[in-house]
């Protein structure tokens, strides 16, 4: 099962081709032995393969033998090659949400830290100043935040081997939990600050005048 699994693992992220998991399926003895007695293994080896649905499908047939960390991996890594590829603003920010869609302030998965402290440049006055941060320069940190986690997946042998790379990845994420986990008084001072900053960047304007 943990052959199938890391097999399947390896194609819903991209690190082999659908056509590659396909050969693999037809020939292993393993999953030929199973078929009959489980109709998971039937109904994997059932999907047509050459749909562009089948991905999703199996997805879908086999989410119950992974844990729910494991899916995470899996959702996260799929929307880092969407990223990765994406030429469109609108289609980086699509993907980024679907990142954030899956935070949790108790995860030890780095890359959510980071995603969603580049992802809070999106409401903030910087988003909208061309002198302090531009939306193109936020896409290029998305996407290289990205290209980080990928490329540092790619040696992974195992899903456990995955999951602790991503855990160690950016270590000094750290000091964003804490600061995102602080007391009432310290989040209202953050509120503050920003409202100080947007002040100052009002009166700068219109010594502009």
């Amino acid at each position: 099962m943990e052959a199938l699994k890391l097999k399947i693992f390896d194609v819903l992220t991209e690190k082999i081709a659908v056509s590659q998991f396909e050969n693999w399926l037809y020939s292993s003895e393993y999953i030929n032995q199973k078929i009959k007695a489980d109709s998971l293994f039937f109904n994997i080896i059932n999907i047509n393969y050459r749909e562009a649905k089948s991905i999703k499908e199996l997805k879908e047939i086999t989410a119950s033998i992974f844990t729910d960390e494991e899916l995470l991996v899996v959702k996260l890594l799929q929307n880092c090659i969407k990223i990765k590829n994406a030429e469109a603003s609108k289609n980086i920010k699509k993907s980024v949400v679907g990142i954030i869609s899956d935070f949790d302030y108790c995860t030890e998965l780095n890359p959510f830290w980071e995603f969603y402290d580049v992802y809070c440049s999106y409401n903030s006055y910087e988003y909208f100043e061309d002198e302090y941060t531009s939306g193109k320069d936020i896409d290029i940190k998305l996407k290289g935040i990205a290209i980080s986690v990928i490329t540092t997946l790619e040696s992974a042998k195992s899903i456990e081997e995955s999951i602790e790379l991503l855990k160690q990845i950016e270590e000094n994420s750290t000091e964003q939990k804490n600061n995102l986990n602080s007391t009432d008084s310290s989040l209202k001072n953050t509120v503050n600050e920003k409202e100080y900053t947007f002040i100052q960047k009002i009166f700068a304007f219109f010594k502009k005048i």
